[in-house]
């Protein structure tokens, strides 16, 4: 029987049928999968959860995992090895701790981007040759795959997701991209963006998410900011680079579908750069990182540079004047924050007429600036007590909030995962919950969604309709996590969560979705697989690692 390819995302919420956002990763490793091995199987565990049984020992098994999805990631590794398949495991998380995803019984692992490496990774695996390391490094942006369209069932999702840069030239203490992308952009070729785009499009999307690492790299005001001569070069010449991208796209493109996509604040420094970036991109909506609008949070996370107070509120409304609605991102549970802290940030968003936003709480994520700095003071803390029995000054901590936990203990595998995995320097995990809960009630209360809608005076009401349904079901979907988390919240959802997200996406699909003008040309999926018979338990690695 010929081994197959089955590439799994892994979700802490399975089944829930139908998303909002493409994972990326799934249908570029798919294209980048060579022809002569057959069409890969795709599975998104938030569309349909792994079921091992369609596994049949030989087969090729890659899994994609990022901190927050790394359990459930490492769960099907196990009963992907329980049934004699051979296992790559590969992703964010993967990239930052890839001794772990060997631990936890992958065959092989994939750091950096897979876009080039993996045909070289299936080719070892099928022959016999493969390695327990594969470096895919920062791929070149001429080098960016696009994505297997063919192999998805595209109506279980409200957008696809399209990169055309990667890599930010930031350093946000908070942020991982910059450290496993790097600090150059990188633009991806544009015919091949507008051939991506154009087939969407064919398929019936009317939205698309621009999945960049940061939209606007080289905006003027960035560029003015640069103390690094050479670095200001590259920069000025990314930003023309961009702008002709724009004028290219808008040309290539018949039936420009609207884009979401995510970009700093910046962009008000340059407009021409967002004036090209709406009427030239179709850019409708973006994730704006406000972060805090007080300066003692912006200094926490290194953004100094960001507007904050009055002056981001201006900036808010500037980009929305400029056509583009904001989903304003703002952290709670920095150092600085209090209850007091809450009130305003809540008071803030209200009146900058943002369409959207969100409230993530302030979170370790494994790789950043700020994560390394605890898990570092962790470490020194309990080797000054093991060293004088507790007798000795702790070294000073070079950062204001503590992990929780042991030396040992990695709180991304606990199953029982509490909520909140530091310790604030003056609010209770009890507080920063109650204020981040306050702040997602109070922004989508019914009343404030009917307000925002009935603000837009060029949408129609239908538009409308959907935009209210939409911002439920975003809420029910992403609420006290937010859209930048890998994945959704993981708390159980109710029937009346789960029917709300369905309204949303029947709503968007009767309204926006336009028929396909021709149906997808080989669309393989799980549910397709009938479940071989049970295997034999497998001996070796496999074995050791299902018993745990």
């Amino acid at each position: 029987m010929d081994r197959r390819i089955i590439l799994v995302n892994p979700a802490r919420k399975k089944d829930v049928g139908f998303s909002f956002i493409v994972p990326r990763w799934l249908v570029v490793l798919a294209q980048a999968t060579p022809r002569k091995f057959g069409d890969p199987i795709l599975v998104d565990e938030t569309i349909q959860a792994f079921d091992p049984r369609t596994v049949r020992p030989g087969d090729i098994v890659g899994v994609g995992i990022t901190t927050l999805n790394c359990l459930p990631g490492y769960a099907a590794v196990r009963e992907a090895k329980r049934r004699g398949a051979t296992v790559i495991v590969g992703g964010i998380h993967a990239t930052i701790l890839p001794d772990e995803a060997l631990e936890m019984g992958a065959d092989s692992v994939v750091t950096g981007g897979g876009d080039v490496i993996w045909q070289t990774v299936v080719e070892d695996a099928l022959t016999g040759k493969l390695r327990k390391r594969y470096d895919g490094g920062k791929v070149p942006g001429e080098l960016l795959s696009p994505g297997r369209w063919d192999l998805l069932d595209t109506r279980r999702y409200m957008c696809p997701s399209v990169q055309t840069t990667a890599g930010c030239p930031e350093n946000c203490s908070f942020c991982s991209v910059w450290v496993t992308e790097g600090r150059l952009p990188r633009q991806r070729p544009t015919d091949r963006i507008i051939a991506e785009v154009n087939e969407l499009s064919r398929i019936g999307f009317r939205v698309v998410i621009l999945a960049d690492d940061n939209f606007n790299p080289a905006t003027k005001g960035r560029i003015a900011r640069e103390t690094s001569p050479s670095v200001r070069r590259m920069l000025e010449r990314n930003r023309e680079e961009r702008l002709q991208f724009f004028a290219d796209y808008d040309k290539g493109i018949p039936n420009k579908p609207f884009a979401f996509t995510q970009m700093t604040s910046e962009i008000v420094s340059d407009p021409e750069y967002l004036k090209a970036a709406h009427d030239r991109v179709r850019v409708t909506a973006a994730l704006i990182g406000v972060e805090s609008f007080t300066e003692e949070g912006l200094k926490n996370v290194r953004k100094t540079w960001n507007k904050k107070g009055e002056e981001m509120l201006g900036v808010i409304r500037t980009i929305e004047a400029a056509g583009i609605s904001v989903l304003a991102s703002v952290m709670f549970g920095l150092p600085s924050d209090t209850p007091e802290t809450a009130r305003t940030m809540r008071d803030f968003v209200q009146r900058s007429g943002a369409t959207a936003a969100q409230f993530p709480l302030y979170s370790p994520f494994l790789g950043t600036v700020d994560t390394t700095e605890m898990l570092r003071d962790r470490a020194n803390r309990a080797l000054a007590a093991s060293e004088t029995n507790g007798g000795s000054a702790v070294p000073r901590p070079k950062h204001a909030i503590k992990i929780v936990g042991g030396p040992d203990y990695r709180f991304w595998l606990d199953a029982k995962l509490p909520r909140v995995v530091t310790k604030h320097p003056t609010m209770t995990d009890r507080e920063i919950l109650h204020e981040i809960g306050e702040s997602w009630a109070s922004f989508y209360s019914v009343r404030a969604t009917v307000s925002r809608a009935w603000r837009k005076k060029n949408w129609t009401l239908r538009q409308k309709i959907c935009f209210f349904l939409f911002e439920q079901g975003f809420r029910k979907l992403y609420g006290g996590y937010g859209i930048s988390a890998d994945s959704v919240s993981d708390k159980k959802m109710s029937q009346l969560a789960h029917s709300s997200l369905k309204i949303a996406i029947g709503a968007y699909n009767l309204f926006f979705r336009k028929p396909p003008r021709d149906l997808p040309r080989n669309s393989v999926q799980p549910t397709n697989l009938a479940p071989p018979p049970p295997a034999p338990p497998q001996q070796g690695a496999g074995a050791s690692i299902a018993a745990q």
